[in-house]
């Protein structure tokens, strides 16, 4: 039954979405009895993104066809509207599409190295890998690792770290905070935000 009906909820939210201006980047349901949350997630291909404007008029609208059309079973919910944020959930194509070349976190099930037939020692045990994005196809995604060296050694080459999606339980972009550049300095990275 919660298929047929969230089916139902994205279609309405694509609708919705694309009526304002947005498109819808993720839909889900969480939670249970009086406590459900239907999260809608939306985005713009402006620049800029998407605006507590967006947000609102989303919102209002699923609301109204929501109330009218009694969609969704089992009595109380909660709407919330938002955009994806700067460390935006990856979960289909075309949002890994839009963090190609991005650092990226993903969190695998199985060990990375099950994957993977060469790998660097620290990461002989590890199920979380961080690095930037390099592609992905049908079957999983590929991200650069760069390996830890010893002190004053010379820096290793990146490696490319297979991870297949149905291993794949968590990814996500992380946002990396660049200083304004001072007048005559290259702007550079001050730090990750988590």
């Amino acid at each position: 039954m919660q298929g047929n009906f969230l089916t139902e909820i994205r279609k309405l939210a694509e609708e919705v979405s694309s009526r304002e201006g947005c498109y819808l980047y993720d839909l889900e349901m969480v939670g249970s009895g009086n406590g459900r949350v239907l999260r809608v997630t939306i985005d713009k291909d402006a620049e800029g993104g998407v605006s507590v404007d967006d947000c609102t008029n989303v919102s209002r609208a699923m609301n109204l066809r929501l109330d009218v059309e009694d969609i969704i079973p089992g009595g109380q919910y909660q709407l919330e509207v938002s955009s994806p944020g700067l460390e935006r959930v990856l979960k289909e194509p075309r949002h890994y599409q839009g963090a190609l070349n991005k650092q990226i976190a993903v969190k695998s099930f199985a060990p990375i190295a099950q994957f993977n037939s060469e790998l660097p020692i620290e990461l002989a045990k590890a199920k979380q890998i961080n690095g930037p994005l390099l592609s992905y196809d049908d079957k999983g995604i590929k991200v650069g690792y760069m390996p830890a060296v010893k002190k004053g050694a010379e820096p290793l080459p990146q490696v490319e770290i297979f991870v297949p999606f149905e291993s794949v339980t968590k990814a996500h972009v992380i946002f990396e905070f660049e200083a304004p550049a001072k007048p005559g300095q290259k702007p550079g990275k001050v730090g990750k935000q988590k």
